[in-house]
């Protein structure tokens, strides 16, 4: 081999590697349903509960943990977001129910921020089953169907 085929194939040893390794430590990041934070009851209706902005990124559900990707603008500030659910279902087959979720952000910066957000769905364990249950971001397109 010439010192170029040598050095090519050395430089796509580490390039394999460096992928393998990402792609494994990208699963770690999604905790476990008792490691994600409680979903907060509410009897106001959602138009009473104010927000700051924020946009969805992806929504999915792993470990019976709601994942919420989220991007929004600050970056120098506190920041806390709470999801909220109004025991209001949606009589269809499956059913819906329609989940608020609230940014609270005290920060007047302007970088946009990703964060990862992770909720547990154990309270609505037994839609799980006979089609699951759909469960609707409030103000957005976002759903996803929690089901076995």
């Amino acid at each position: 081999m010439t010192y170029i085929t040598k050095l090519l194939y050395i430089a796509l040893m580490i390039l394999f590697i460096s992928c393998g390794v990402s792609k494994k430590s990208g699963n770690k990041d999604i905790p476990k349903n008792e490691d994600c934070d409680f979903i907060n009851f509410t009897n106001k209706q959602y138009i009473d509960l104010e927000s700051d902005y924020y946009t969805i990124d992806s929504l999915f559900i792993r470990n019976d943990c709601l994942n919420i990707w989220v991007s929004y603008s600050g970056g120098c500030g506190n920041s806390e977001f709470k999801l909220f659910y109004n025991d209001l279902l949606m009589n269809s087959m499956p059913p819906k129910a329609n989940l608020l979720l609230q940014l609270n952000d005290d920060d007047n910066c302007r970088a946009i921020v990703q964060q990862k957000l992770y909720f547990n769905l154990s309270f609505f364990s037994e839609y799980t089953t006979n089609g699951g249950i759909v469960l609707q971001m409030a103000g957005t397109d976002a759903s996803v169907i929690y089901s076995y």
